[in-house]
């Protein structure tokens, strides 16, 4: 009996997608605001799971590179923050090119009313800022300054297994 063998893992993002109750909002923000595209939307009556009556709006915002964001507006239906969770927890991490695109951003997002925090230093690999969409998306612009590379995949696996070898003594 042989093995089956694993496909080609994925080459790329094509889309993430979270929920909004306000899609003009939602439009305007990642047009507007993070000059994003409105490059489709997609609309149905019917629930893809069981087929029963449910309308939705399903809207993709394209960056730059061709990959998206996407939202569903569901009718009757309002989102529910994750209240147990922390906010940097939940998030859309976006690159940008350099540590002064890092610092342009957060002026320009500061100047259009939003609160930003950062830039926050992750071990001199990434440079990132924090904010919020009007759907309560937490959402990071990052510069990564090098390439991960083996030995930082190595310390990743010590790392995990050091926790969790202190969460199974912890239970």
């Amino acid at each position: 009996m042989s093995t089956p063998t694993m496909p080609k893992i994925a080459r790329g993002l094509n889309h993430v997608a979270y929920a909004t109750s306000n899609t003009p909002e939602t439009v305007r923000f990642y047009t507007e605001v993070m000059g994003f595209r409105l490059a489709h939307a997609v609309r149905s009556n019917y629930d893809p799971e069981n087929g029963e009556s449910r309308p939705f709006l399903h809207t993709f915002f394209e960056m730059g590179n061709g990959e998206v964001i996407a939202f569903f507006d569901i009718a009757g239906l309002e989102p529910k923050p994750h209240r147990d969770l922390p906010p940097w927890v939940r998030h859309l991490a976006l690159a940008v090119d350099s540590r002064e695109a890092i610092v342009a951003w957060k002026t320009y997002l500061e100047g259009k009313g939003l609160k930003v925090m950062g830039p926050v230093d992750h071990d001199g690999v990434w440079l990132s800022i924090y904010f919020g969409d009007p759907n309560g998306v937490t959402l990071e612009l990052t510069y990564q300054a090098r390439a991960l590379d083996q030995r930082d995949a190595e310390e990743a696996a010590a790392m995990v297994a050091t926790w969790a070898a202190e969460r199974t003594r912890a239970a």
